[in-house]
């Protein structure tokens, strides 16, 4: 056992590496700038690999709409503002659908398909959706809202001013 362990020694390998690189041979030279270009190319693809360190932590970036000292009357004036800019992009949206509609409605009624009873089942059912969502929301809101004076007389001053001829500002 102990002949065995004397061949395989880390001091025996070396020694053996060095009389290999030693020995004269007409390969010697080539054999070694293959064995460095596997090993450079193998490091190589392992450089381009990614898995530089931990990513960045995220920046975090706080909404100025919850700065604090605002009043009630800002707050609500931001929200409907908001909410006029939301419905407004909705409208877009739902203006760029309904011209395509109008075009696969031309295409259809000009190949002869049927496509007004198409384009009315389409509009009976768009609005079933929407009258459901828009119901689901109310139901919501009555579940969740919150009695807050400052809002009810806001909104009380709103439909006054609306009632009396007055534009109400953003809804």
């Amino acid at each position: 056992m102990k002949g065995f362990f004397r061949n395989v020694s880390p001091r025996r390998a070396v020694i053996d590496l060095w009389e290999v690189l030693g020995a004269p041979s007409e390969y010697r030279f080539v054999g070694m700038l293959l064995a460095l270009a596997v090993t450079g190319g193998i490091f190589y693809v392992m450089g381009q690999q990614g898995g530089r360190g931990l990513p960045r932590p995220p920046e975090l970036i706080y909404f100025p709409s919850l700065a604090e000292g605002r009043t009630d009357a800002e707050i609500l004036a931001e929200n409907r503002e908001a909410t006029a800019k939301a419905r407004a992009e909705a409208a877009r949206e739902e203006e760029s659908a309904e011209r395509i509609r109008q075009m696969y409605r031309a295409v259809g009624n000009a190949t002869g398909i049927d496509a007004d009873k198409a384009y009315e089942a389409g509009k009976a059912e768009r609005a079933a959706i929407d009258a459901k969502i828009e119901a689901e929301r109310k139901a919501l809101l009555e579940k969740h809202l919150v009695k807050n004076p400052v809002f009810e007389a806001e909104q009380k001053k709103l439909q006054s001013q609306a009632g009396s001829g007055s534009p109400a500002q953003g809804e």
